[in-house]
């Protein structure tokens, strides 16, 4: 296994090749980054929304032990 590690790291022209012709300045997560952004934001609400119902209905009575 070793040695077909260091067969293709011997082989390869740069650690970490990159696209060419990509600026890698103008990289943006674009339109699916924003959906999943806000895909993620309103499932947090609506957990936090779900959360705050059901802590409400917890009846919680402290009993005191001596």
């Amino acid at each position: 296994m070793f040695r077909v590690v260091s067969f293709i790291a011997a082989n390869s022209p740069e650690p970490f090749p990159s696209a060419s012709g990509l600026d890698e300045s103008k990289v943006t997560p674009g339109v699916g980054g924003a959906a999943a952004f806000t895909f993620l934001a309103v499932a947090l609400v609506l957990l936090l929304i779900s959360m705050n119902r059901r802590m409400k209905k917890v009846n919680f009575e402290e009993t005191k032990e001596d």
